[in-house]
């Protein structure tokens, strides 16, 4: 099969849905009195999770046991690639937020899309082909055979949003760990170069910087998205934007397709709102350690997951005692 072209897009997703979720939230938080009264049915209907239909999951009998994901954890896996609704499009980027709804902090999870998963009903293949290939359902069931979760919602969009959400924004300060250079269409001399610290991005910068790929491997790439993620969210949720949030989802809700209803969203806001500050990120990715270099027979460079390795990463990642 012809791979295309690796294209990042998680920071537009994170981005996207932290937004919108944080906008609820704010609507939910200014009617609060109007609400209050029915707030502890409210939260006690959010944080129910049937263990019957999870044990009657024919793939969690799969390759790995199923975790025991807390009630009160709630998962959105987003999907990002060249992509515009209801066209064809390529999963090339799989991040997994959990939300905790007790604390308020959301962890993030990048799945590399080169990981050699088995996809139930097919032969093995990369985890970025099974949404592509079936849809939200197999995705579910690879994850659930292989990784042994299950997500609860999902959200899919293109790289082209990203500009919008920077440049909404105004630039984001980024914290750079490592030196990266890479062709650029947007300076003179049609190179970058960025150094260790605190730079400034506008949305082009950033996102040449989350899709660079010169001397680099799905790990750095990985990285680099999760330091714009963070440097979107310190802004977002900085005083000088938290309540211009609301304006932003009729705009958001347009570059974004998700099985989440608006009462899904507001589910999910509500337990967050009394929570808001810089801090609730914690992002992990995997190491080689954890997913390792590995050619299959059919001469294709991919990454071999060690399953038990991910599976105590995802424990740390939904909270699971």
């Amino acid at each position: 099969m012809q791979t295309k072209q690796r294209k990042s897009a998680s920071p537009i997703l994170i981005a996207i849905v932290v937004l919108i979720l944080i906008g609820a939230a704010l609507l939910a938080a200014i009617s609060l009195n109007q609400v209050r009264a029915g707030e502890g049915q409210f939260i006690s209907n959010l944080w129910d999770r049937n263990p019957t239909e999870a044990a009657a999951d024919p793939y969690l009998a799969g390759d790995s046991a199923a975790l025991p994901i807390p009630p009160y954890v709630k998962t959105i896996m987003l999907l990002g690639s060249d992509y515009s609704p209801g066209s064809g499009h390529r999963t090339d980027v799989m991040l997994l937020a959990a939300f905790n709804l007790k604390n308020g902090k959301i962890n993030l999870f990048s799945f590399p899309r080169d990981l050699w998963v088995e996809i139930p009903g097919y032969y093995p293949q990369r985890l970025n082909v099974a949404e592509p290939l079936g849809g939200y359902e197999l995705l579910g069931d690879t994850l659930a055979y292989n990784f042994g979760f299950r997500p609860d919602h999902y959200a899919i969009a293109d790289f082209k949003g990203f500009k919008l959400i920077v440049d909404w924004l105004g630039g984001v300060d980024v914290q750079v760990t490592k030196h990266m250079e890479d062709s650029c269409f947007f300076t003179p001399e049609n190179w970058c170069v960025v150094e260790p610290g605190t730079v400034y991005m506008d949305g082009d910068y950033a996102l040449w910087y989350v899709r660079a790929r010169l001397n680099t491997s799905d790990f750095d790439r990985t990285r680099r998205a999760q330091e714009v993620i963070q440097a979107i969210a310190r802004k977002a949720l900085s005083p000088a934007y938290i309540f211009r949030l609301p304006s932003f989802i009729e705009t958001a809700l347009d570059v974004v397709e998700t099985d989440m209803s608006m009462a899904d969203m507001w589910l999910y806001a509500f337990p967050l709102s009394k929570f808001f500050r810089q801090d609730i990120f914690t992002s992990y990715t995997l190491t080689p350690n954890e997913a390792a270099f590995y050619t299959t027979d059919e001469g294709a460079s991919v990454l071999l997951p060690n399953i038990p390795a991910i599976q105590a990463i995802l424990q740390q990642v939904f909270w699971i005692e």
